[in-house]
């Protein structure tokens, strides 16, 4: 990125940006520096994007939604932020999130006018994102696609198929629902479907529930738990 005098390149120092992030540090920071930045830029600050409006959409030129969330709301808000992609065609959407997601969010998220950024993303390069949306920045960020990389190992798990329960209960799991309410909905006793959740993290070289979770949202993940586009079914 070219620098001018010792300043990011601004593409659109008139730049409206909005920054959704339940971090003090991020919205602060975003803040800040575009202050500082030019004094003609100007941003909206939200901690949950529940709270947008159609009159703070339409003020604005730049998105940033940082998506830290669970697994389950991930899988709920995509529909929603698909939606507003849609219906707002002006704005550049810019997600920062975790590598856990990159998977699901290229496959959900990424657009002509979206930038994909990583959780540990300087500060710099956000700035760089948000004025300088028309070009010269990559839709994917540099740091995000080492981080994915360097998770390979993780996510590309074990590839030894499940057998139906054990698929059914992890399914389960990733929609949000407790060990005890799957016992309830499958008639089980608690300790058989728990046996099974082990069993299938045994069978998937998966010791913890955090590679778990990064496993369903992976590819093979969500192949072999039969998620969209390849079935909308438990």
């Amino acid at each position: 990125m070219s620098k001018r005098e010792g300043k990011i390149f601004l593409h659109n120092p008139f730049c409206r940006a909005l920054v959704i992030s339940k971090r003090p540090l991020m919205r602060e920071g975003l803040q800040y520096v575009m202050a500082k930045e030019s004094a003609c830029s100007s941003l909206v600050m939200l901690e949950d994007y529940s709270a947008l409006s159609p009159e703070i959409l339409q003020q604005v030129d730049v998105v940033v939604f940082e998506l830290d969330n669970s697994l389950q709301e991930i899988f709920n808000e995509y529909g929603p932020i698909n939606h507003l992609q849609t219906q707002y065609r002006h704005i550049h959407w810019i997600f920062i999130l975790p590598v856990q997601l990159v998977n699901i969010a290229i496959e959900r998220l990424l657009t002509a006018k979206t930038s994909l950024l990583s959780l540990h993303e300087p500060m710099s390069s956000i700035i760089e994102h948000i004025f300088n949306r028309s070009g010269g920045v990559d839709k994917i960020s540099q740091l995000l696609l080492q981080e994915k990389a360097a998770q390979a190992p993780i996510t590309e798990a074990a590839k030894t198929s499940l057998t139906f329960s054990e698929r059914r209960v992890l399914r389960l799991i990733s929609k949000g629902w407790q060990m005890a309410q799957i016992a309830t909905l499958l008639e089980k006793n608690y300790k058989t479907v728990s046996a099974q959740k082990s069993s299938a993290m045994r069978r998937l070289s998966i010791k913890t529930d955090a590679e778990m979770y990064a496993w369903m949202i992976s590819e093979s993940g969500m192949q072999e738990l039969n998620f969209p586009p390849y079935s909308q079914g438990i």
